[in-house]
């Protein structure tokens, strides 16, 4: 029996956070480390991965999806160049291909679910409608982005609550009085008083008992992982721990601070010149940010050096408490 494939999605509220680069760089170093890896844009309507990756003209993209002369779908991966990295392009923006109607989502979802890889990584497009919030749910593992602009953390915030409603409303479909409380996708018929799961929960006590349970376990297991994005100063470093406060207060979930990214000239270089930054100067600072972030998430220590042009990967597994002697 094959092991359940590890999704990792990168989500953020806000647009122009670095999302796509910290994907993509994050893909580069499981791929380096010895995982077969599967970077996929589900930015359809603004795909920029493939340039990231230094690919000019994709040869398939995300309309292929849903050509019927094409029989094997595995055949959109393209190849990247890097070892053990394929690639799913976003590319294909026709006019309306952001607003994808739900059947097509589902069918790009199956897709996913059934590629041959040991990580799959999503890099999720701005905003909070519900395709975006959807690939972020079919995860294993939830990645959020930030920077330390107010605006940024508020959306990231907006971003998480979003997703943890979601999965309450998809988890009580069949109980539409519930529906209506979760749903506040439209803000004029948003229910405030359930605004905070901690209000929602107080309604359940009162209408809904028998669900309390269900409820509980659906907000206990989830635990997104952040990550912020363009640190100046130790101020910014205070970002993530006051997100994790602000999302424990207001939501009862417990986030995991995975890490933070410099910001950087390198960082900037590199998306001018095509080239990932982990690949250009793996032992630059915000590629050493990037490697503890990898090792969160992988449960590993990893250390990257590059030598006459290559790259070698020392890569350690963490042990858990339990086996410590």
């Amino acid at each position: 029996m094959t092991s359940q494939v590890n999704i990792i999605a990168v989500g953020g509220g806000k647009g122009g956070i670095g999302k796509s680069v910290v994907c993509t760089n994050l893909a580069i170093g499981m791929a380096l480390s010895g995982q077969k890896v599967i970077l996929m844009d589900t930015d359809f309507g603004a795909s920029n991965l493939h340039a990231l990756l230094g690919i000019n003209n994709p040869v398939h993209g995300f309309q292929d999806f849903f050509n019927e002369d094409i029989s094997n779908k595995q055949s959109l991966l393209i190849d990247t160049g890097i070892s053990n990295l394929k690639f799913v392009s976003g590319a294909g923006d026709n006019p309306g291909s952001a607003n994808i109607d739900s059947d097509k989502i589902n069918t790009v979802i199956s897709f996913i679910k059934n590629l041959e890889a040991d990580t799959i990584l999503l890099d999720l497009g701005p905003g909070t409608n519900y395709n975006v919030i959807d690939f972020f749910n079919i995860s294993t593992q939830n990645v959020v982005l930030t920077t330390p602009e107010m605006t940024s953390v508020m959306k990231t915030f907006s971003f998480i609550r979003s997703a943890l409603f979601r999965r309450i409303s998809l988890a009580f479909q069949d109980t539409p009085e519930i529906q209506k409380m979760v749903d506040h996708s439209n803000p004029t018929h948003a229910d405030i008083e359930t605004y905070t799961t901690g209000l929602l929960r107080d309604r359940f006590v009162e209408e809904f008992p028998d669900h309390l349970e269900q409820l509980n376990n659906i907000i206990k297991d989830f635990t997104p992982g952040l990550v912020v994005n363009r640190v100046r100063s130790k101020k910014d470093l205070m970002t993530g721990d006051n997100l994790l406060k602000l999302i424990k207060k207001f939501l009862e979930v417990e986030a995991t601070y995975l890490g933070y990214i410099i910001e950087s000239d390198r960082v900037r270089d590199s998306v001018d010149e095509m080239i990932p930054f982990l690949i250009k100067d793996p032992q630059s600072k915000p590629s050493e940010n990037l490697q503890q972030i990898i090792g969160a998430l992988t449960n590993t220590d990893l250390q990257f050096v590059k030598r006459d042009g290559r790259i070698f990967v020392s890569k350690q597994v963490r042990l858990s408490s339990g086996w410590e002697v």
